[in-house]
């Protein structure tokens, strides 16, 4: 298998293209984080959402490592089970701290809510059902694991 096939392939053109269009969004917004230089505010919104003081600064970097680094793992479809896992955590932890008070949509009625965040939870635990036969880790007997082939 080559490895641009490991990433994308025709036969799983539908559930590769979720995959990869999940990690730029969270690969971009972990950035952005970055570069704007906001994660010491998202450590103090963590600990004033319940999270022990002196704690939110190191919760966000942690945040922001697995959207990055695991947005491109997730990419190469590398540990995808745990990856989608961490990012529906993440997610809905999101929900409960920062947009549940704010009501169900993002733009409309309300400002601010978790339909955004609901969508994307959906979206890993798709991609984490379609990978359900790959292993975590991306070494098997060949080299690389092969993707899964769940033909119903």
């Amino acid at each position: 298998m080559s490895f641009l096939n490991r990433i994308i392939s025709p036969a799983r053109f539908g559930p590769d293209l979720l995959r990869l269009v999940l990690c730029a969004i969270v690969f971009v917004h972990g950035i952005y984080r970055y570069d704007e230089g906001s994660l010491p505010i998202m450590g103090k919104l963590l600990e004033l959402g319940g999270f022990p003081k002196g704690s939110g600064y190191f919760l966000a970097c942690l945040v922001n490592l697995v959207e990055t680094f695991g947005a491109l793992f997730l990419a190469l479809r590398i540990m995808v089970w745990p990856l989608c896992a961490a990012f529906s955590v993440i997610y809905f932890i999101g929900i409960v701290i920062f947009h549940a008070q704010a009501g169900f949509f993002v733009v409309g009625p309300g400002t601010d809510g978790w339909e955004y965040s609901a969508l994307l939870i959906t979206c890993f635990v798709v991609v984490a059902w379609d990978n359900r036969s790959d292993r975590f880790w991306p070494l098997g007997e060949a080299g690389w694991v092969k993707p899964s082939t769940l033909n119903p």
